[in-house]
């Protein structure tokens, strides 16, 4: 029985080391991506030149349950060109669940762009010198609710 035990206890504490160095080194990341717009401001420079103050929130859930949630509030500029095309770009702040710590990004969008990109630019604590980022794709929902999928790197120091 005490074998059993031991057993056991040595399992879940080999889970707990590996799921806490889960960020160390190098994650591969694909899963859901939930936003809402929290602020959608046009202005219009001239005729059909439109610029979009926005901030925004999202939650991302990986495909991989032994990988944590995380929720990011987000803010940048959309511009529409008379010409159709648009461009987007703005950061956001990521933070998980019950820590302090927080992840810098930068994103963007664009008529110009086959995917939607973002990078990781720093971040807090454990995650102070973080790099890599992905691509993303969303679809409207309503007019303030959109839903896609993410794929990225996550490289620590």
């Amino acid at each position: 029985m005490k074998t059993m035990k031991l057993l056991v206890t040595m399992s879940a504490t080999l889970l707990l080391i590996g799921s806490s160095t889960a960020d160390a080194g190098k994650t591969v990341e694909e899963g859901a991506l939930v936003c809402v717009n929290d602020k959608w401001s046009e202005s219009e420079l001239a005729k059909g030149h439109k610029l979009v103050d926005y901030a925004g929130r999202c939650v991302a859930v990986p495909d991989d349950a032994a990988l944590p949630k995380s929720s990011e509030e987000c803010v940048g500029t959309y511009e529409y060109l008379p010409d159709g095309s648009w461009k987007a770009s703005g950061t956001c702040t990521l933070s998980y669940p019950n820590e302090q710590e927080r992840i810098s990004k930068r994103w963007e969008e664009g008529s110009h762009l086959k995917e939607s990109t973002y990078s990781y630019a720093g971040g807090t604590g454990r995650f102070e010198g973080i790099t890599g980022g992905g691509t993303y794709a969303l679809d409207a929902l309503t007019d303030t609710l959109y839903g896609g999928r993410y794929r990225g790197i996550k490289e620590q120091p």
